[in-house]
């Protein structure tokens, strides 16, 4: 039996070992098997270079999606890819791996492609035009966090937030993107704590119509929400959490606040459909057209609420 490698952190509770196999059926990949690699939080470089090491020696591993460790990938096993792709590259990550026809590694990150695919969803065309003094928010500056901030940035002046602010704990991780993205437009990246204090004083002048987004894992790989309980979310405001499961305290803050608040708010559900595709596209090399997209996503939809 092959296999699609998922390296996370609680891979069994995860839709995609449920969802994998309709999928499967569906793309002629029944001789095809999910097979989950858990590493906690901060585990060792050792334990994430073992990983990818056996996942390299495995014929039958055919490639695999990676989550929270994508920034250790890079960092401890970048050296086994005989091939990475211009985003891997530039962020430094590796959230997707596919082989050669000889079994080499490719490595891809697929966090750009995703949170552009996914903020469209999300975001009315010409948002930003339409409501110029609205910023945005984003907590968490890992590989979906980066990739959403430039997102934001990327855009002409005029079709940008007025401010981005991006926050995160990690400060190794915050120097290198603050590295990364020094040209960036209208662009603030500040350290934060757990405590949530920084995000709270933030989010309290945060105009109308501005966007938050919890990118830290926080609600699913770490339990607690990243700011404190009682913050309000600035009214008519727009709430992404890129968790679909979990504990979800954010996104559970957020909707309490909906009505009262005029609130937007979405979980990562999109997201977690549009990225798990985009990496079964480089795996099982087929091209991902809007018409199996849309048709994936409706064989989907019904295990949602099981």
């Amino acid at each position: 039996m092959k296999q699609f490698w998922f390296i996370g952190v609680s891979t069994g509770q995860s839709m995609i070992m449920r969802l994998f196999p309709v999928w499967a059926k569906m793309l002629g990949l029944s001789d095809t098997c999910m097979h989950g690699v858990d590493l906690p939080p901060g585990v060792t470089g050792k334990e994430v270079r073992q990983a990818v090491e056996k996942l390299l020696e495995d014929p039958d591993a055919l490639g695999a999606l990676v989550t929270t460790h994508k920034l250790a990938v890079w960092e401890e096993a970048v050296d086994l890819f005989v091939e990475v792709d211009e985003h891997a590259s530039r962020l430094g990550e590796i959230s997707c791996i596919s082989k050669k026809k000889d079994g080499r590694l490719i490595g891809h990150a697929k966090d750009p492609i995703t949170s552009a695919k996914a903020m469209g969803l999300i975001l009315k065309k010409d948002h930003w035009k339409n409501h110029p003094q609205a910023k945005a928010l984003v907590l968490g500056c890992g590989g979906a966090g980066t990739a959403i901030i430039e997102q934001l940035t990327s855009g002409m002046e005029g079709s940008i937030p007025k401010e981005i602010t991006g926050l995160e704990s990690n400060s190794e991780r915050l120097e290198k993107v603050k590295n990364d993205l020094k040209e960036s437009k209208n662009l603030i990246l500040e350290q934060s704590d757990l405590s949530g204090k920084a995000a709270a004083e933030i989010m309290d002048r945060l105009p109308p119509q501005s966007l938050i987004v919890n990118a830290t894992g926080m609600g699913k790989d770490l339990p607690g929400s990243p700011i404190p309980a009682g913050t309000e979310f600035s009214k008519q405001g727009i709430v992404w959490e890129l968790n679909y499961r979990g504990s979800l305290e954010f996104y559970n803050q957020a909707r309490k606040q909906e009505s009262k608040r005029k609130l937007s708010v979405h979980d990562g559900w999109d997201y977690f459909l549009l990225g798990w595709s985009s990496v079964m596209e480089e795996v099982f090399h087929f091209e991902l057209t809007e018409s199996l997209m849309s048709h994936m996503k409706e064989t989907a939809n019904p295990l949602r609420n099981l």
